[in-house]
């Protein structure tokens, strides 16, 4: 085949992929959030693809930003990112953005085993970022309680190119099982640092709410502490605190409620939010527990 014949094949193979993007972009109901009908596997578009996998990762990739960008997506759901981010990464395996934002999201959405995945794909697949197993560190510690796993992915992330001695100080922490609220705080802002699109910063805001959220409350209880040893009684609300001059006000909530003592529990909540990560004595949470993100409760 000549020269000439192959470029001008190729032309067209791009040409009728780029149409059918269009024509899936047409379909959609512009009064209904933005959503993917179908993805197919990486198998299939990779044999669709006709070697030139990286340009249809990039269409995929463009469904995938319009996806994440939608500001109607809590009413869609978040079913199709995985999907969406799994295939980008099998047609281009070094979009290390792709990984990073769909772990990111996925993650603040309360699907944290999507998250894992995807973030251990980039590990074994992507590129040498840190962030990667610094994400997995605070899923593991900052939702599930895990430290010990906490601690190896922030020791991995620790010796990767890029990371700050920062995560070396995380590691240390969690692995002696001191983690703390600042600690979540501290590895949010890090991550601020690293991502450049509106929707990952968003949802690392919102992460970080609930960093504060933790940090406020045990503060509060390190009050009601102090209150129970001195009166030998616990608290009945949080304004004895203020009445004893314990706490010379009580913190804004984040979520823009207001905290409440829970006589039965022995813990402080938000009336908006109900996340509590666990105790840094690595005490269970209470069974029923649940979180809170913009979409909802999640168990």
């Amino acid at each position: 085949m000549s020269s000439a014949l192959r470029s001008l094949l190729v032309g067209l193979a791009l040409l009728a992929l780029a149409a059918l993007f269009d024509l899936r972009l047409a379909r959609y109901d512009l009064s209904r959030p933005y959503d993917v009908a179908h993805v197919p596997s990486g198998k299939v578009a990779r044999v669709a693809a006709l070697g030139h996998r990286t340009f249809l990762s990039d269409l995929y990739w463009l469904d995938a930003v319009q996806y994440i960008g939608e500001p109607r997506a809590d009413e869609r759901g978040w079913d199709k990112l995985f999907p969406l981010i799994d295939l980008v990464t099998d047609l281009d395996p070094r979009h290390g953005y792709a990984y990073q934002t769909a772990g990111i999201v996925l993650s603040a959405q309360g699907r944290l085993e999507e998250s894992d995945r995807i973030l251990k794909k980039g590990l074994e697949r992507g590129p040498k970022w840190w962030t990667f197993p610094y994400y997995l560190a605070f899923n593991a510690w900052f939702y599930r309680g895990d430290y010990q796993q906490g601690a190896r992915y922030a020791e991995m992330a620790a010796l990767m190119p890029g990371a700050s001695t920062n995560v070396a100080h995380l590691a240390v922490s969690l692995k002696s099982k001191t983690g703390r609220p600042e600690d979540a705080i501290e590895m949010i802002e890090e991550l601020k640092k690293t991502v450049k699109d509106e929707k990952s910063a968003g949802a690392l805001d919102d992460q970080l709410k609930l960093a504060v959220l933790e940090r406020d409350a045990q503060a509060l209880e390190r009050a009601a502490a102090e209150f129970e040893e001195r009166f030998h009684r616990p608290i009945a609300s949080l304004d004895e605190l203020l009445a004893s001059h314990l706490v010379e006000r009580l913190p804004d909530d984040p979520f823009g409620g207001h905290y409440y003592w829970d006589a039965g529990e022995g813990r402080v909540h938000s009336s908006a939010n109900s996340f509590r990560f666990r105790r840094p004595d690595g005490a269970h949470r209470p069974s029923g527990f649940q979180y809170q993100t913009k979409s909802g409760v999640r168990p």
